[in-house]
């Protein structure tokens, strides 16, 4: 999409210089040895056409710009310490978001009559995988700021409005409050 976006901007201003000087180079003519910048300025601001489509251009850059800056607040910030992984009591696959996930956790609490897990805490979580061939998903930016993940060999894809550690997140406090409800229901 973006590069059909930049292919469309590059025809769209190439086609506005065209009709510009094709259409408007008598005036540049009738300048001729009086070339000054303010003729060249007054013949723009006579043609307002040229003036719409620029003011057009600006709205556009910055509605974009407004709409990344919304899309990157909205994510979860990075952790100011990283840890090192360690063994880890359960590993397991976990679907969320259309994708898979690898999640390695640690037991919080057991029942000790029938060994039930009642509380994980779910350290590292590796992923997005596809959910059709279990393959490392690409990420990618589409041109409005949404994040795009691909799956190289199948084609799966979904456009999201988060990044992977995002969802990271996420699938981390989904699944640590599934084993919170099934303690609580119990």
């Amino acid at each position: 999409m973006i590069s059909s976006f930049k292919d469309f901007a590059i025809g769209v201003i190439a086609s506005l210089f065209a009709s510009f000087i094709t259409s408007y180079a008598i005036q540049f003519i009738q300048l001729g040895k009086n070339f000054k910048f303010k003729g060249i300025l007054n013949t723009i601001i006579n043609y307002r056409f040229f003036i719409y489509w620029g003011l057009l251009l600006i709205v556009f850059i910055i509605a974009r710009w407004f709409i990344r800056k919304k899309i990157e607040q909205s994510q979860t910030p990075y952790p100011m310490i990283m840890s090192i992984g360690s063994n880890y009591d359960l590993e397991g696959d976990v679907e969320g978001y259309g994708f898979k996930w690898r999640v390695h956790a640690d037991v919080r609490r057991k029942n000790h009559i029938s060994n039930e897990i009642l509380d994980i805490n779910a350290g590292m979580i590796n992923g997005p995988y596809c959910k059709n061939d279990y393959r490392e998903i690409k990420i990618s930016r589409t041109y409005f700021g949404r994040y795009k993940y691909k799956c190289p060999k199948c084609g799966y894809k979904r456009i999201l409005l988060k990044n992977s550690w995002t969802l990271e997140c996420e699938v981390k406090e989904e699944l640590e409050a599934k084993y919170r409800r099934t303690r609580v229901n119990s």
